[in-house]
């Protein structure tokens, strides 16, 4: 039981975590997630230039343009 509560909550911190800075790729989206990247301009992170969003659901929106200057978060479909 107390192993499952801490790979829990080693797994919820790093898909919780922000990608550190760089130019880099989004991690994959795992099923049961919904997962949000957003696309900057520059390492500065100051203008926002597009978006990704992977839902619950399967459907994936997204706008603007894609860079490899992102933020990106991941949270547990319920």
């Amino acid at each position: 039981m107390i192993r499952r509560v801490l790979a829990v909550a080693v797994l919820a911190a790093a898909v919780l975590a922000t990608v550190p800075t760089g130019a880099q790729a989004a991690p994959a989206c795992r099923a049961g997630y919904l997962c949000n990247t957003q696309y900057f301009s520059d390492s500065a992170r100051t203008t926002l230039v597009g978006v990704k969003t992977e839902f619950c659901s399967g459907e994936v929106s997204t706008w603007g343009r894609v860079t490899g200057y992102i933020t990106w978060s991941a949270s547990l479909c319920s």
